[in-house]
């Protein structure tokens, strides 16, 4: 029995040797189980070619040369299994010269550490940062650059259902599914050749991998961390799962929106579109996310849109954009097109973003210029209605005169005694021609309106009242009316107007008292709202609400024309006074009960 064979096939640690070359010539079967390859796979390769690390040839280049030069080297280091993975071994390698001092042959010996050295760290890790660690609120994992976990905290634990004693010494690919285990250890092995702090997976989707293989989108940060046994990576994983649910609502919420929403980052950038805004512009949205948001304006107003979308940023808050201007948006086929923009700063863990809701107002526009042309054609034409009602009313009043001048005449100047029938005929137009000249007076005053100019100063209104019932009373000797007139808050308006306000609802109140019954009428105010009304209320013949409507409008009469004298223009004249002041004016009656006028007029 070769025992000298024998002893090399069984030793514990993996023996390898290679010529001056670097060409394996001995594998044995400690190397085979410590790296994976079989003694037939492995002769004739060199230890670059088949468990170095791409990163670690200077290294091993370093190492060959102090042995070849010292005759003798040790190292502790990382080297590769044939499936990939990573192995820490302390290596011990001998240089045997014949007596020529030629080399004859290179002993490695390589005795897996990886256990201890793991051992270590996490004996490190608990030494140096157990406190903090266990005081983050994140999972954190810590890895060394064999990619083997060294440690981790109760939150690691909770979060991925296993006890930190299965996970030290595990691939942290254990942690993550199937399908990324290969990328993942490309990514590991380029960080590890520069280490710094930074988020993983930028813009990527990721996602952890639980004992009991349920999976979960995570948002990972990485650390590097200088110790006395290298560089170990400290990862900082948060379940985002909620995070996620939020987003895919929101996301939801945005398709669902009517208008287009696009969200820009600081920098100007679009980060979120969603399907109308597509629609709107005639982009996809993979053309428009990462493009500044002046691809979606017009050239000409692109300048001024960049620093205006800075001067938002400083200081962003929910506004209209472009209060007063023409804004445009521009489609990807080059054509322009009106729009209304709304802004909406949104605070985020990357950052404030801008939302921006904008809505195609062309239709609106075109209406508004339809409504223009039409409001124009009609002021137009109310202009001509007003002249015209102006010159008929004037030009009516010198036929009236002469009519009733006749009249009168016949009546007063005939010797002889005209028929009973003749005298009552001509007392009759008479009459009507006296009631004809009331009805083109009001028609004067009704048309002079629009064109007045109103004289606004401070109107004691209680005093204005007191001296036009005063004066109705005056013409109602033997049946004067009650006027019980409360304290009345002044107002700014055009004294005149309101002298005509007040003149026709109190002798509307006189006019329509039933007969035999003494005209009582309360006149109040109240205050509400930033508006002072004013109440007319009697206690009249009332009229039915079904009519209310027919109330204010011109000619319009509740009454027959024998019962009670009126032209139909006094409540129409009335109603235009208060809206020319900007207030509004309303009845509420009932038949034999009596009517209540109001009228309301801003309080300042």
């Amino acid at each position: 029995m070769d025992i000298s064979r024998l002893l090399f096939d069984e030793f514990p640690d993996a023996i390898i040797a290679t010529t001056a070359d670097g060409l394996i010539t001995q594998w044995n079967n400690a190397a085979c189980r410590i790296f994976g390859h079989p003694a037939e796979e492995a002769l004739q390769h060199t230890l670059a070619e088949l468990i170095v690390p791409p990163g670690l040839l200077e290294e091993e280049q370093r190492h060959h040369s102090n042995a070849v030069r010292d005759g003798l080297d040790t190292i502790e280091t990382v080297r590769l299994k044939k499936d990939g993975r990573s192995v820490y071994v302390a290596i011990t390698t001998r240089v045997v010269r014949n007596e020529e001092g030629t080399i004859s042959l290179i002993i490695s010996c390589m005795k897996d550490v990886t256990t201890l050295k793991i051992e270590r760290e996490a004996d490190l890790i608990e030494t140096r940062f157990s406190e903090l660690m266990e005081s983050m609120p994140d999972g954190i994992v810590v890895i060394d650059p064999s990619g083997r976990i060294v440690s981790a905290n109760r939150q690691a634990e909770a979060l991925f259902g296993y006890e930190r004693h299965e996970l030290q010494g595990q691939f942290v690919e254990t942690l993550l599914p199937e399908r990324f285990h290969g990328p993942h250890a490309g990514h590991r092995s380029e960080f590890f050749r520069s280490p710094r702090t930074r988020s993983m997976g930028a813009g990527l989707e990721l996602f952890g991998k639980r004992k009991d293989g349920k999976e979960f989108p995570v948002e990972i940060s990485l650390s590097p961390i200088s110790t006395e046994e290298g560089t170990l990576v400290m990862s900082a994983i948060r379940d985002i799962s909620e995070r996620r649910k939020a987003e895919e609502k929101f996301k939801g919420l945005l398709e669902s929106a009517p208008d287009a929403i696009v969200i820009v980052n600081s920098e100007g950038k679009i980060v979120i579109v969603n399907s109308q805004t597509e629609k709107l512009f005639g982009f996809d949205r993979t053309e428009l996310l990462g493009e500044r948001i002046e691809v979606l304006v017009p050239e000409r107003l692109r300048g001024d849109h960049h620093s205006h979308r800075r001067d938002y940023v400083v200081n962003a808050k929910i506004r209209p954009m472009g209060a007063g201007l023409e804004l445009f948006g521009l489609r990807k086929d080059g054509t322009e097109f009106p729009v209304e923009i709304s802004l909406s700063p949104l605070n985020t863990e990357e950052g404030t973003l801008v939302s921006a809701a904008i809505r195609d107002i062309s239709q609106r526009k075109a209406a508004d210029h339809i409504l223009h042309e039409r409001t124009k054609a009609l002021e137009e034409a109310n202009k001509e209605l007003e002249a015209f009602s102006y010159s008929v009313s004037h030009d009516l009043r010198a036929p009236l005169r002469a009519i009733h001048g006749f009249c009168t005449i016949l009546l007063k100047d005939q010797h002889a005694p005209l028929p009973p029938s003749i005298e009552r005929y001509l007392r009759l137009i008479t009459e009507n021609t006296v009631q004809m000249g009331v009805l083109v007076d009001d028609l004067l005053r009704f048309s002079r309106l629009s064109r007045q100019a109103l004289q606004k100063q401070q109107v004691d209104m209680t005093a204005l009242a007191t001296a036009v019932a005063e004066q109705l009373n005056s013409t109602l000797k033997e049946h004067p009316a009650e006027f019980r007139i409360g304290p009345l808050p002044p107002v700014h308006a055009d004294i005149a107007l309101m002298r005509q306000v007040w003149m026709n609802l109190l002798s509307n109140a006189v006019k329509f008292t039933e007969p035999g019954r003494k005209c009582i009428v309360e006149i109040t105010a109240s205050e509400k709202d930033g508006k002072i009304i004013y109440q007319v209320k009697d206690n009249g013949v009332g009229f039915s609400m079904t009519y209310a409507g027919k109330l204010f409008g011109v000619f319009q009469r509740l009454h027959k024309a024998e019962e009670y004298e009126g032209t139909g223009v006094g409540l129409a004249l009335v109603q235009r006074i208060i809206h020319r002041h900007g207030g509004t004016i309303w009845a509420d009656s009932a038949v034999h009960q009596g009517s209540t006028f109001s009228f309301a007029l801003s309080n300042g």
